[in-house]
């Protein structure tokens, strides 16, 4: 019964140029592959992977796929395993990723940022959706945190801070508000602030420019690795970052 209506459905999409999209959710998972594989990731990449075999058979190749579920653990192993299954069976489709139902607020963001961060790290992915019980508009800000964070696309400079210690001598969450401030016209730029020399320095290894405790009421500023100017007065050191950061851009 399903291959028929399956096969039905695609030549009306032949006919009339339309992609389709093979979608499985965790919570409509059929009784007929419940019962075989229970409550598992294995169930639903076998849903997906046999809708897709029937495809291949018609000729049938506009796609795109998606796996979802409220349980981060269970999308991610799901997906993954599906990878594996498409790669033995040869085939290549793109993946849309998301964790359904993921709520709202922090528990919302904390769930899609695992469950599509973990897939990103993995090199899986072409879309993706942020799921939140709030107005869609909240949506956009979180998947590009998320694409960001997992270096699949560059939209906003990248700010590294430690948590502060006794060994900082200046307020680190107002100075890091400045900083963002001063060069939220940039884009692409990892910025460390850090709030002293004893791992400041190391800890922002790989940032582009670091604003650094030298002392009370003194900043260092570095380019990469490199100290370029020593004990400046806190109340300019902003303006001279500014300076720093434009005449290596030049």
């Amino acid at each position: 019964m399903l291959r028929e209506k399956f096969i039905h459905f695609l030549n009306i999409c032949k006919k009339h140029g339309t992609a389709v999209r093979i979608g499985v959710n965790h919570g409509s998972l059929s009784e007929r592959m419940m019962n075989r594989y229970g409550d598992t990731p294995e169930g639903m990449a076998e849903s997906c992977l046999e809708l897709l075999r029937i495809c291949r058979e018609e000729n049938f190749d506009q796609i795109v796929i998606s796996l979802k579920a409220s349980n981060t653990v269970l999308m991610i192993n799901a997906v993954r395993l599906l990878v594996k299954k498409m790669d033995l069976e040869d085939f290549h489709f793109p993946l849309h990723l998301g964790v359904t139902e993921a709520g709202d607020g922090e528990d919302g963001r904390i769930k899609s940022a695992i469950g599509i961060g973990a897939l990103l790290a993995d090199g899986i992915g072409d879309t993706i959706r942020v799921s939140l019980s709030e107005s869609p508009e909240n949506e956009i800000p979180v998947a590009f945190g998320i694409l960001q964070a997992a270096r699949a696309r560059i939209t906003k400079n990248d700010y590294i801070a430690c948590p502060s210690c006794g060994r900082t001598l200046f307020d680190l969450q107002s100075t890091l508000k400045k900083v963002r401030e001063a060069t939220s016209y940039l884009k692409g730029l990892k910025i460390a602030v850090m709030g002293c020399i004893v791992n400041g320095p190391g800890e922002m290894a790989d940032a582009d420019f670091g604003y650094v405790g030298a002392g009370k009421g003194k900043i260092s500023l570095y380019k990469g690795k490199i100290c370029l100017e020593k004990n400046i007065p806190e109340e300019m050191a902003v303006e001279k970052l500014l300076e720093l950061i434009e005449k290596c851009r030049m």
